[in-house]
């Protein structure tokens, strides 16, 4: 009895559901996950399972890891997260916080961005309240190995994350001060994901220094995060840093908004 009732819960639900379960699956994991550990978290039969993951895959929802055993988001499920995290955000007062944060800081830049693959996106950001400033637009795509805020959501992704990431990232180099040799990258990415505290001493921006704090997730690596930013004639890297206890209480609000 016990054991038709279960075959009957794993052949149930229509082919909608199903896919429902295997990219929810997929998520939950944040890491690569086998075709095996798919079919035991989505409770379907091995040959359903294998049937709706390659058609995940061919649509662009999921993608095999380099091993080619294992499965992770692809960019059309990478797309979709990101519009319903874009729309919750939409729907929320951060841009406030942002100011009052510019405003503690004197009126150098903030900004809100989200890891989006092998480079950060600005979803929202305040500019300096200052005649010479750097200025990036809503919706720019800036590098991760460079950056204050995508050196440290790289940093605290998982092992396998990080890595994949990492040799997916071509190590421009931006400025002189860029890091392009993959061990020191590795060796600052320890010191950030120690300290949880991003930083770029014109590493993206000749003459621009930033630092940043990322956006506590309930569940899993945090995929966001905030910073300030400012020119060095107005501030140095020590100045900004002095911002750090400002910055993660602004990351405290803004993960209430954003996740609660």
């Amino acid at each position: 009895m016990g054991t038709d009732t279960t075959e009957k819960t794993r052949h149930s639900g229509s082919t909608g559901e199903r896919l429902l379960r295997i990219m929810r699956s997929v998520v939950d994991a944040h890491d690569p996950i086998t075709l095996p550990e798919i079919t035991d978290a989505s409770k379907l039969p091995k040959p359903t399972a294998h049937r709706l993951v390659t058609l995940l895959e061919d649509e662009g929802y999921l993608i095999k890891d380099a091993d080619g055993r294992r499965y992770f988001p692809g960019p059309e499920l990478k797309a979709m997260a990101l519009s319903v995290l874009q729309g919750r955000l939409n729907q929320t007062p951060r841009h406030l916080v942002l100011e009052r944060l510019s405003s503690k800081a004197g009126g150098e830049a903030c900004n809100l961005v989200l890891l989006e693959g092998t480079f950060i996106s600005y979803i929202d950001r305040v500019d300096a309240q200052w005649p010479l400033s750097i200025r990036l637009k809503v919706g720019s795509h800036v590098p991760l190995h460079c950056t204050a805020t995508g050196k440290l959501l790289l940093s605290l992704q998982s092992k396998r994350v990080r890595d994949r990431l990492t040799s997916m990232t071509e190590l421009t180099a931006m400025t002189d001060k860029t890091i392009t040799d993959p061990e020191t990258l590795q060796a600052a990415l320890k010191v950030i994901r120690n300290e949880q505290v991003g930083t770029d001493d014109q590493e993206f921006i000749d003459k621009m220094v930033a630092v940043s704090v990322p956006i506590p997730s309930p569940k899993g690596p945090p995929i966001a995060a905030i910073s300030i930013h400012a020119p060095v004639f107005r501030r140095s890297l020590e100045d900004l840093r002095g911002f750090i206890p400002d910055l993660r209480e602004s990351a405290d609000e803004l993960a209430k908004l954003i996740y609660e």
